[in-house]
């Protein structure tokens, strides 16, 4: 366990953010916001890892879904609501 979030599901998420969105990833200050947000939020990242296994959606529609998700939880606004 790693803030409250499982140390396989994080080590997915972090594989997910790699292959989906390497540009921000690969940015130190973006890094950061996108690790608090997986640790902050544990149920979207179990269902993120859920939907890139079952490889239903295509990549880009989960790389505008995650860039969508992650802008919004980092912004903690009450009335948002995920895609993913």
């Amino acid at each position: 366990m790693y803030r409250g979030i499982k140390t396989e599901s994080l080590d997915r998420a972090t594989i997910i953010m790699e292959d989906y969105i390497p540009t921000f990833w690969n940015s130190s200050n973006y890094r950061l916001n996108i690790l608090d947000v997986i640790c902050e939020n544990p149920d979207w990242t179990e269902r993120l890892i859920d939907i890139v296994m079952e490889d239903v959606q295509s990549p880009d529609m989960i790389t505008q879904s995650i860039m969508h998700d992650i802008g919004g939880l980092m912004k903690n606004d009450e009335h948002f609501l995920p895609r993913i």
